[in-house]
């Protein structure tokens, strides 16, 4: 589009709204592109852009600021223009004559709105749109034969109250009850109105909605609501009164249960992954901010229940390390299922899944590790020369540089550390080193062993070595 020609200077963005004019941006960029060929979801989307209160510089070119002398490049950011358009494309498309007006009229008053901004890109589109308005209007059938005035009014009136108190179902079968008081027209009319009430109470409710899920940073703060709290930010309208097809209210009115289950910390991890793995179908084409909020509580609370259970695999014995090593790999293979459920598009456009499965990856590759053979082995390999002394001294560094690496299981623990007292106190023995002398030296390799269940299979040196082992109890 070559718009900016009608534009005036730039209006700079300062830093502290970046955030929220990045997402205003890239949300108009993802409606632009379908302006031709998806009108209703451009709609939806420049419809929030412009209910955001925070965003007030619209119908201009922007820059926003990044740092101190630091701005982005100028950015037409045209919602009021875009949503007239695709309002009159949408029109374009549809049958039925009172919706169609109902477009056409958002669409000139949209229009008008970026015209006045001085917009002259708008001027022609404008045209465009009043005059299939007019033309409309000229078509229209002659209207059907008067019915009492008071009637009407009293129905009209009625009508009214039900939407203002948003009853919609109850609005629309009001008017199925006294069709024969109204004229084709009125039916017509307001039974389109009551269509679009609905959907902009459903489209106000879930930018509350989402803006709401968006300011929980984390599965920890969610947690921390109480329930008033969230029963508040997280409440939605009642289906029964609903009469239009809206697909994040029926999302999130589908996984309320999923999100109530996380907040109360029951089950949560499936109930949230099958929330995102829904909500992945609301937008598959694009970048999806519901997937994305829900994604990102799952794959928090998954990451720490597989960081807690590795965590306390660190000093576990076998039989209790083993349990926890096999919830860790069930909740990857949980998430790997997930991310395979995903389809090409989703993931995608949304790259960071594959920098979440590497972290998860990282996560089990710190549990704790065997080592081998350590159990049986009883230092004979360092007799098989003359230099005895040296050989042991050789295994004991070799041995506390196995230690020093870290990630080792209790039991590889226990054998490293039975190996280590038992070169040093053989080879101090060679050298002449009486008894106390020797247990005074290898006291705080003792002290270590016996954090990680004392000495495995000390008898396999002899009874000198026994006595060093037991001296600590």
């Amino acid at each position: 589009m070559l718009l900016f020609v009608a534009c005036q200077e730039d209006v700079e963005i300062p830093r502290r709204d970046k955030q929220d004019y990045f997402e205003a941006v890239q949300a108009c960029r993802e409606a632009e592109a379908k302006v031709e060929t998806d009108e209703a979801a451009a709609i939806e989307k420049l419809s929030a852009i412009l209910a955001n209160s925070k965003i007030v510089q619209i119908e201009c070119r922007i820059r926003i600021q990044l740092q101190a002398d630091k701005y982005t490049q100028p950015y037409l950011f045209v919602p009021y223009q875009l949503r007239g358009r695709a309002e009159l494309g949408l029109a374009g498309k549809t049958a039925n004559a009172a919706m169609r007006k109902q477009l056409l009229e958002d669409a000139v008053r949209d229009l008008k709105t970026s015209a006045a901004k001085g917009l002259d890109s708008s001027k022609k589109p404008l045209a465009s749109a009043q005059a299939e308005l007019e033309k409309l209007l000229a078509e229209a059938p002659a209207a059907d034969p008067p019915v009492p005035q008071k009637n009407s009014l009293k129905i009209r009136a009625a009508w009214s109250q039900l939407v203002g108190e948003r009853r919609y179902k109850s609005a629309r079968t009001l008017l199925d009850k006294e069709a024969d008081a109204l004229t084709e027209k009125e039916k017509a009319e307001l039974g389109a109105e009551t269509q679009q009430a609905c959907t902009s109470f459903l489209t106000e409710q879930m930018i509350r909605f989402r803006r709401n899920l968006a300011s929980v940073s984390g599965i920890d703060e969610l947690r921390r609501m109480s329930r008033d709290e969230f029963e508040i930010s997280f409440a939605l309208p009642a289906a029964e009164e609903i009469v239009v097809a809206y697909p994040p209210y029926d999302w999130a009115r589908t996984q309320s249960d999923s999100l109530r289950a996380a907040w109360s910390n029951r089950d949560a991890i499936p109930a949230l992954l099958r929330m995102a793995a829904q909500a992945a179908r609301l937008n598959p084409d694009s970048e999806n901010p519901w997937f994305t909020l829900a994604e990102g509580l799952a794959f928090q609370d998954l990451r720490r229940a597989m960081e807690l259970r590795v965590a306390d695999c660190a000093d576990a014995p076998r039989e209790k390390r083993d349990p926890l090593l096999g919830e860790a790999r069930t909740l990857m293979d949980s998430w790997n299922g997930f991310v395979r459920g995903l389809d090409d598009a989703t993931r995608k456009h949304h790259p960071f899944l594959d920098e979440q499965a590497k972290t998860l990856a990282g996560i089990l590759a710190k549990a704790p590790r065997d080592l081998e053979g350590l159990e049986t082995e009883d230092l004979r390999s360092c007799f098989a020369a003359a230099e005895v002394g040296v050989l042991l001294q050789k295994e004991e560094d070799r041995l506390r540089a196995l230690e020093a690496t870290g990630g080792l299981s209790r039991e590889s623990r226990q054998n490293v550390l039975t190996l280590i007292v038992a070169a040093r106190s053989i080879r101090m023995f060679l050298s002449g080193s009486a008894e106390e002398v020797v247990q005074k030296a290898v006291r705080e390799d003792l002290l270590r062993l016996a954090k990680v269940g004392g000495a495995a299979n000390a008898d396999r040196f002899g009874p000198r070595l026994r006595k060093i082992f037991d001296s600590l109890r």
